[in-house]
């Protein structure tokens, strides 16, 4: 008899183990990109950005949050590393006879764009970039979505 009541016992334990870990495994998912994840994605996204002028040399996360369970925001500083100087690539993007003449005039109004927001800086020149980019979770894990600007963080 007291067998029979300590394998119950055990039974119960058992199944109150199994039922707190089955409660749990919702709270234990992953609920944020990891950090590599983060910093490969934001690299990448850079780098396609401002291909043939930056390079991302350096990711920092510095701060992220969640803005609910299938969006994560990663504050993020990144460090550029300059290909070369801005009116070399200005002239570069002009003499490249694969651009069409508005591929051609929508670049020269970026550029515009860039010479107005950057410092002036030659090849090698580090700058630092801060970024929020906003990660959400698919089916096939992490993506990065979308830069958040200012106004869109609230």
């Amino acid at each position: 008899m007291l067998k029979a009541k300590s394998l119950f016992s055990q039974s119960r334990f058992i199944a109150l183990i199994f039922a707190l870990t089955l409660s749990l495994s919702g709270c234990l998912g992953i609920t944020q990109p990891s950090e590599s994840d983060i910093k490969s994605m934001a690299a990448e996204r850079f780098d396609s950005e401002l291909k043939g002028l930056f390079v991302a040399s350096n990711v920092v996360k510095k701060n992220g949050y969640k803005q609910n369970d299938t969006h994560y925001v990663a504050e993020l500083t990144i460090t550029g590393t300059a290909q070369q100087s801005l009116e070399e690539y200005a002239k570069s993007m002009m003499n490249d006879s694969s651009l069409s003449s508005l591929e051609k005039i929508t670049n020269s109004m970026a550029i515009g764009l860039l010479k107005m927001t950057l410092p002036e800086f030659q090849a090698g020149d580090q700058l630092e970039f801060e970024k929020n980019y906003l990660f959400i979770k698919t089916d096939n894990g992490w993506q990065l979505k979308d830069e958040l600007k200012p106004d869109d963080q609230l």
